[in-house]
């Protein structure tokens, strides 16, 4: 099974290098720098948001998931807010 929160068309040291680089990347995101030396694969969801800001990046790109699960649960939110209109004029 395909994992969805790998960044797309990028690699995870590109993303840190346009980000100004591991040691700023730890500094604005607040851990240490041995942290951020251990994201090989993916960027945690915790600071996903403020490395794209860094790299001028998009959230889509930096972790897809977060993306996708917003997108989601934006869907579900107004399917929501809808029946319930509905409901109220019925």
């Amino acid at each position: 099974m395909e994992r969805n929160d790998s960044p797309l068309g990028f690699t995870v040291e590109g993303i840190l290098t346009m980000a100004g680089g591991r040691m700023a990347v730890a500094e604005k995101t607040g851990v240490v720098f041995q942290s951020v030396a251990k994201w090989s694969r993916r960027i945690p969801k915790q600071h996903a948001r403020t490395v794209a800001v860094m790299a001028g990046l998009p959230l889509e790109i930096v972790r897809p998931d977060m993306v996708q699960r917003g997108h989601r649960e934006a869907h579900a939110y107004i399917a929501d807010k809808r029946g319930r209109l509905n409901e109220k004029t019925q």
